[in-house]
């Protein structure tokens, strides 16, 4: 069935960890809520019953059953992950199961007083499990911890046992088709973040670092430099003739001369090191680590890559300055020292790198 196929909840490969974080944290406050609505929702029923009956379980076993529904609902408040909710999920059913059976045992109204709570249990949680384990074992527990032994110690006629059977059908059906709809919902909004995501953080044409995650990551570097002392360089790079290059060969050569490009820095460069496209074809990368020696290194085997690339409409080459944290504070002030290095650069005959004074 399409519900049951979708209930799979799709999600990126190797993202487990981050995908169950967003889970508890999107569907946090929907558990917990109807975790706390379900523990109401026994005292009150535990109180009509109170009222319009007799029992022989004594009523502080009856209410006892608050207690715990409550500790395990304000649980909630702890869990982190989407494991944890639903397991904290299925101790809640089952808490409610077992209540519900010790307020109807030896009722003078007899199953007919508590079959209708059994059959609204799945329905009203069916939104809380939101992987497809432990929608099963809830299902399980609905249909059969809670309601068989009712069935077998009050003894009740083939007709009631018709009608709960009908009942819990229905019930579990409609439960299926909710979890199916809610999970679907919910892997598709995840989807759809995650791509915002990656257009927000993630230049289209050349697959590195955006100039405002760019900015974020380096700003992040640059602190931890500061408190540290230890030492950052930053490289401001430029595509050499980029704008004849679009004149002589159109805007789609230039974008493939941007995409070579940016695959060349993302090769050589360490997974330590920010890199990102800071506008046209303008580049910049912060070297954590590296001192003034190093950074000319890097910046030099960089260009050396990019002149020896293949597949543009005609020979790339890049400028590039080289700046070593001094006492900068502030991002602006290192890129400013490198920018004026590319100008070097650039004013020297471009394709090579110039270190800032």
């Amino acid at each position: 069935m399409w519900w049951w196929r979708s209930s799979r909840m799709s999600r990126p490969e190797g993202s487990d960890d981050a995908f169950d974080a967003y889970l508890a944290q999107r569907s946090g406050p929907v558990v917990r809520a109807l975790l706390l609505t379900g523990t109401a929702g026994y005292a009150l029923f535990a109180a009509v019953g109170e009222l319009t009956g007799v029992s022989q379980v004594p009523l502080w076993l009856r209410f006892g059953m608050v207690l715990p529904l409550l500790a395990v609902a304000l649980g909630t408040l702890r869990a982190r992950t989407a494991r944890a909710l639903g397991l904290l999920g299925l101790v809640v059913v089952a808490l409610l199961e077992i209540g519900i059976f010790i307020n109807g045992y030896t009722r003078p109204q007899g199953a007919a007083w508590i079959l209708p709570a059994y059959i609204i249990v799945p329905i009203a949680s069916s939104p809380i499990w939101l992987f497809r384990r432990d929608f099963i074992l809830a299902m399980l527990v609905c249909c059969l911890f809670g309601p068989l032994p009712v069935l077998w110690l009050m003894h009740v006629d083939s007709w009631e046992l018709l009608q709960y059977t009908t009942y819990m059908a229905v019930a579990a059906a409609v439960s299926s088709v909710l979890y199916g709809h809610l999970v679907r919902l919910v892997s598709d909004h995840y989807q759809l973040e995650q791509r915002l995501r990656q257009l927000a953080f993630v230049d289209g044409l050349t697959g590195l670092a955006s100039r405002q995650r760019f900015l974020e990551q380096a700003r992040a570097l640059l602190q931890a430099s500061s408190a540290t002392g230890a030492a950052l360089a930053a490289l401001y790079l430029d595509a050499d003739h980029f704008k004849r290059l679009n004149d002589q060969h159109s805007h789609a050569a230039g974008d493939v001369a941007l995409g070579i490009i940016g695959d060349t820095l993302r090769q050589h460069l360490r997974p330590s090191d920010v890199v990102g496209r800071i506008g046209g074809e303008e580049f910049a990368i912060l070297l954590p680590g590296a001192d003034e020696e190093n950074a000319c290194a890097t910046a030099e085997r960089l260009r050396a890559a990019v002149a020896a690339s293949r597949g543009a409409a005609t020979a790339l080459s890049i400028s590039v300055g080289v700046a070593v944290r001094r006492d900068e504070t502030t991002l602006e002030a290192l890129l400013a020292r490198a920018d004026a290095a590319l100008a070097v650069a650039k004013r020297n005959g471009r394709n090579r790198v110039e270190r800032a004074p």
